[in-house]
């Protein structure tokens, strides 16, 4: 019997590459407060093989429970159940012990990849397109005689972009006219055209290394790799996991967002201590199942916030957002400042930006309240 018992953030990161396991115990205490009860359950689960046996272990009172700081047994209840609807079937419920003992039921994920680049079928975009497809084409998992397939979705005028590249195949997608990019609609279409069951859509202005997928987990839902773009001191991080709460329609934000450019992808679960999590919508990967289940939103545009509307969602769902640290990939464009600076230093001097940002909006919202502003 092989048994790996969970009750810190150092384990997750250890058990995130666990496979076949018999029997996973989750402490609850130390993960709950740093939002990284989610993690435990999914890793959990996905390492163990089927029938294997996950434990919940919770000591928290099964009381009402909206006091900060504080979650009870009930929610604990909730989410388990939540999460993992989809991979685990009920087995025990000991309210007074607070364990909850499932099996889990879902096959592991057969092997197989796609790829999709969305192309707007402008002849400037042209070289960035070739240079992401050559980084598509050195991926051994995404090569015909392992399962794979890589697809364009671009408008009818534009199939001539493939022109050399027979591999490839070539998904017919018109955006509707009007000032709104839909760029959700096709993403959703792209998505559903790929045969794979696991998917990686991209925009033309990224290449992955040559071992980018190997490095991906086989097990996730939702999930990005760390992204990278030349900045004024050298490679730094780009957008690929952030935490925000601005996409929550109706409300507006009141987090300070934070991102991989202001931490370290080695220790990256500390980012869902400061909020929401998103992956930036250059870039993701998402199984085929769980795209059916949460589709990107067909009414929102490209620039409207739409990869945090999409995860919020997700999130709401049970669908965990993560990052493949190990993985990489490059942005050839990049629209955020740099400093000629050392990367310590540059975290520094973000870290200072956005807390002078941010108490200033603070300030600024109680002057406009106290004004009647707002």
């Amino acid at each position: 019997m092989t048994e790996f018992v969970v009750s810190g953030r150092e384990d997750l990161y250890r058990l995130k590459g666990m496979r076949g396991l018999s029997r996973v115990v989750i402490h609850t205490q130390r993960l709950v407060y740093r939002n990284l009860l989610m993690h435990a359950l999914k890793y959990g689960v996905w390492a163990l093989e089927p029938g294997g046996t996950l434990l919940v272990r919770d000591r928290s009172p099964n009381v009402f429970d909206l006091w900060p700081r504080f979650v009870s047994f009930k929610l604990i209840r909730q989410w388990t159940y939540k999460a993992l609807a989809q991979d685990a079937a009920p087995v025990r419920l000991d309210t007074a012990a607070g364990e909850i003992e499932m099996v889990r039921t879902r096959p592991l994920t057969p092997a197989g990849w796609g790829a999709g680049v969305v192309f707007s079928g402008q002849e400037a975009e042209l070289p960035r397109l070739r240079a992401c497809l050559d980084s598509l084409l050195r991926q051994p998992e995404l090569l015909p005689e392992n399962g794979g397939e890589i697809m364009v979705s671009g408008p009818a005028g534009a199939a001539g972009c493939l022109e050399g590249y027979p591999q490839v195949r070539y998904h017919v997608h018109d955006l509707p006219p009007g000032p709104r990019v839909m760029i959700c609609q096709k993403k959703n279409a792209l998505i559903r055209a790929l045969r794979g069951p696991r998917v990686a859509i991209m925009h033309s202005r990224i290449t992955l290394a040559p071992d980018t997928l190997r490095h991906v987990p086989e097990e996730f839902e939702i999930i990005t790799p760390r992204v990278l773009s030349q900045g004024a001191g050298g490679m730094e991080d780009y957008l690929s996991l952030g935490v925000h709460d601005s996409g929550m329609a109706g409300y507006a934000p009141r987090l300070t967002p934070s991102s991989l450019r202001r931490g370290t992808p080695e220790q990256y679960l500390d980012l869902y201590d400061q909020g929401y999590p998103y992956v930036d919508g250059g870039l993701f990967m998402v199984r085929k199942d769980v795209h059916a289940r949460c589709p990107l939103n067909d009414d929102i545009a490209w620039d409207e916030a739409e990869d945090l509307e999409w995860c919020n969602r997700a999130l709401a769902a049970g669908l965990l957002i993560d990052l493949a640290p190990g993985a990489s990939a490059v942005s050839e464009v990049s629209k955020l400042r740099s400093l000629p600076l050392p990367p310590r230093v540059m975290r520094w001097v973000r870290d200072a930006k956005f807390t002078a940002f941010a108490g200033r909006h603070r300030l600024r919202d109680q002057a406009e309240r106290w004004m009647g502003r707002r």
